[in-house]
């Protein structure tokens, strides 16, 4: 995780749904890894010449809570089949998008980052995106007939009063260094007329930013530790810190733009309201399709 991913605290502000995505996707994916892992490995290991075999460790793994892994491949069979019987289907392009998103709000858009947390929990890409397709069906059967009406929106935005309002912004950049003499040799540089950003490409430890020139993008109050908050919200546009220390080193921090936060109307925000009531409403729905999936479903255990 990178330095910026820390300050800004990521997963926190995620939609629901998304959250609920990742860990049915994370499960689907690990159920078929198991499967996938005993298909090719006839012998998993040998112990002073004698061989465990696949169905000892399988015999193993069931004994140690193979009945939960073998019910999330059954719940993923029952969301292809009401897809199918419904005519639902996801694009790859689709599953491009979700990816896209699930990487954008957990890893700042860093693939590379994404690609090695899966492998690390020991998943390969391609299965994800599989298995992404499993959940994007799952949300497409819930949200066919989800209607939210303007009666209950915007009873849903008068009981979450300042929700959906403006918040006040900053637009930062800054370069991140160990110490304060560093920090201090950063700051003579720009006052003798070297350009922020190839500082920050060039020195800046947060590789989150680094490549950006340091430039962090708008970001409202709670996101970033709160010395590195404080001082760029205190900056004039244009302005530069003095050397800010954080846990994470220290900074020169420059604010680029400000943008003052102010209250709305359900009007101007209605169709926000709206979709964040879905957000909250589809993992429930999701939980509510399984189960009756299960219900009606014809499932034979043959254990």
């Amino acid at each position: 995780m990178s330095e910026m991913e820390e300050q800004k605290g990521v997963g926190n502000f995620l939609k629901p749904q998304r959250i609920i995505l990742l860990v049915l996707v994370l499960v689907i994916v690990g159920a078929a890894a198991v499967i996938i892992f005993l298909q090719h490995n006839p012998a998993v290991a040998v112990v002073n010449g004698e061989k465990i075999t696949r169905d000892q460790l399988y015999t193993a793994l069931y004994m140690q809570g193979g009945r939960d892994v073998l019910d999330n491949l059954i719940v993923e069979r029952l969301v292809l089949q009401e897809g199918k019987k419904l005519g639902i289907t996801v694009s790859d392009e689709e599953i491009d998008a979700e990816i896209d998103k699930i990487v954008e709000e957990y890893f700042l858009g860093d693939k590379e980052q994404f690609s090695s947390y899966l492998e690390q929990q020991g998943y390969s890409v391609e299965l994800f995106r599989e298995n992404t397709r499993v959940s994007l069906i799952a949300e497409k059967i819930v949200s066919a007939d989800l209607e939210i009406s303007d009666e209950e929106a915007r009873e849903y935005f008068d009981e979450n009063p300042g929700a959906f309002d403006i918040p006040e912004e900053v637009k930062a950049r800054h370069i991140l260094v160990e110490t304060e003499k560093e920090a201090l040799e950063m700051l003579s540089r720009l006052d003798k007329g070297e350009d922020f950003a190839e500082l920050a490409k060039k020195h800046s430890q947060d590789s989150g930013s680094k490549e950006q020139g340091g430039d962090l993008g708008f970001f409202p109050r709670g996101e970033m530790v709160k010395e590195f908050e404080d001082a760029a919200f205190a900056l004039a546009v244009g302005e530069r810190s003095e050397p800010v220390k954080t846990i994470h080193g220290y900074h020169v921090i420059e604010t680029l733009e400000h943008k003052e936060g102010r209250k709305v109307t359900y009007e101007e925000v209605a169709e926000e309201v709206k979709e964040a009531l879905k957000d909250e409403k589809i993992p429930l729905l999701i939980q509510e399709l399984i189960m009756r999936l299960k219900e009606e479903a014809v499932i034979d255990y043959r254990d």
